[in-house]
């Protein structure tokens, strides 16, 4: 019968070991779900970086704008509404040159008559009066009374001067929506890639100006055969022509597949929009880190655990397996005489203060000497195995069986009376007797029976000792009655 200590042991062990797990389980999901969190804190601040970046470099790049815009506000106060056709006045010429020099970014400043046509030119680099614009402007027969901007780029194709520009354009319509004329500015790309190249990024950011139609005015880095090109819109993103203020996006690039933190702003006033992408590896990289080194961490505290709780259930495993060899008779599988003995004061004791029967069965093998001399020590061993057997399969889960030496057996049988340790000693000599026997080296069956005595705890039994007396003097009357049968 198994003993209540080892599987208590065992049971610490394996609570042990379930408390260890749920431990290390509920640590790796909190540490995953805060790095999962601390993570997304990143990407959010890093997205913020983004937009911040690319609100300056909109409020930068917007400023050369607003000086351009403000020198063809100037430009039209002079003009006062009297748009020369033709040749223009040396003077007006003039004016156009100094205004230009003004704002570097403009390399040249022109005045459109009623048809569209150069009147006049302040130009670095060529003189095109007489030259008709291209500007979707000037298809239209009506425009709307007043002032109004235009700004569009221009392919080098298409351009007056053979150039890629962003031309920036002042239309002044008649109240019944006649052009009279326009002052415009031309702004050249390599200005702009020029200013965009002069502002610092890490490596794999970029930073770029696009129009509101997608086309790439600037680049940083620079990449010239993107240059005036339409770029894809945005992943699951408003097209650009409807961006308000500023907004963020993280997604892969298209032209080097690296994913990026995307912050974009719309030039106020004008429909030009800044982009700044910060490389999302790079941004991540101390999180990683951290990542790397908690997750080593816990892997090394997984090991050592698992390491601990292998050594930990071994140490317990050996601990039950000595105690099972202290208490177990290494022939039968049942207690031995030290732990029959140590069971037995104990259900003694128990018995006595809870004023509950106890009854003992003494077992003694018949004629064990004869089957000894008879079929030798190993048929005689064969025997005791099999009236341990035997017990096992007649007593109960609550009963404590023993082998006292040699051929004797004990049975201690819990809140039992005489009549009930009668009765199940009965059952058990009846099992023996009625059994197949064993089979000895040679084949032959060995036959086998028991003598069974038994006693009951009296009240003023102070020890085990003096209930086990009486069983065995019991026993005895069994033997000289006959054998194979019980006694009391």
């Amino acid at each position: 019968m198994s003993d209540a200590s080892s599987h208590a042991r065992l049971s610490r062990s394996f609570a042990t070991l379930g408390a260890a797990i749920v431990f290390l389980v509920v640590l790796g999901g909190w540490l995953a779900y805060d790095f999962w969190r601390e993570r997304a804190r990143t990407m959010a601040d890093m997205s913020q970086v983004a937009v911040r970046q690319s609100q300056l470099v909109a409020s930068l790049f917007g400023d050369t704008f607003l000086a351009a815009d403000y020198v063809l506000r100037d430009i039209l106060g002079h003009v006062a509404g009297d748009y020369p056709r033709g040749v223009a006045p040396a003077g007006l010429t003039a004016l156009l040159e100094a205004k230009l020099s003004t704002v570097p970014a403009l390399t040249d400043l022109v005045l459109l008559d009623a048809d569209c046509v150069f009147v006049a030119v302040g130009s670095r680099d060529t003189h095109l009066v007489g030259t008709r614009s291209r500007q979707r402007f000037c298809a239209l027969a009506q425009h709307p009374p007043g002032q109004r901007l235009h700004i569009q780029y221009m392919p080098a194709d298409r351009s007056a001067n053979g150039k890629p520009v962003v031309l920036m354009s002042r239309i002044v319509s008649s109240p019944a929506g006649r052009m009279e004329g326009a002052a415009m500015a031309v702004v050249a790309l390599d200005y702009a890639q020029q200013w965009i190249e002069a502002v610092r990024v890490a490596e794999h950011d970029v930073q770029t100006i696009l129009d509101s139609d997608g086309i790439v005015l600037a680049r940083n880095p620079p990449l010239p055969d993107i240059q005036g090109t339409r770029t894809a819109p945005p992943p699951d993103q408003p097209p650009l022509d409807r961006l308000t203020g500023s907004s963020t996006f993280t997604a892969p690039s298209p032209l080097d597949g690296r994913r990026r933190i995307v912050g974009l702003t719309r030039l106020e006033r004008f429909p030009f929009i800044a982009v700044v992408g910060i490389d999302e590896a790079r941004a991540l990289e101390g999180w990683r880190q951290r990542a790397w080194q908690f997750g080593l961490a816990y892997a090394v505290l997984v090991a050592l655990s698992v390491a601990l709780l292998r050594a930990h259930r071994r140490a317990v495993r050996q601990s039950a397996e000595m105690y099972h060899m202290a208490t177990t008779d290494a022939l039968t599988g049942i207690a031995n005489r030290r732990q029959l003995l140590a069971l037995s004061e104990q259900e003694t004791r128990r018995a006595l203060r809870y004023d509950k029967p106890l009854a003992v069965l003494m077992i003694d093998i018949d004629n064990f000497k004869g089957i000894n001399d008879r079929w030798g020590h190993l048929g005689g061993d064969r025997v005791i195995r099999h009236i341990a057997d035997r017990m096992r399969d007649v007593l109960r889960t609550v009963d404590i069986c023993g082998r006292l030496g040699g051929e004797e057996f004990t049975v201690i049988l819990p809140e039992t009376d005489l009549h009930g340790g009668i009765a199940l000693a009965e059952r058990l000599r009846q099992a023996i007797a009625a059994s197949d026997g064993v089979r000895a080296d040679d084949g032959q069956v060995v036959r086998h029976t028991a003598s069974i005595g038994v006693a009951v705890l009296a009240v003023d039994d102070m020890h085990f000792d003096a209930v086990l007396q009486r069983a065995d003097q019991a026993l005895y009357r069994a033997k000289e009655g006959g054998r194979n049968r019980t006694a009391t």
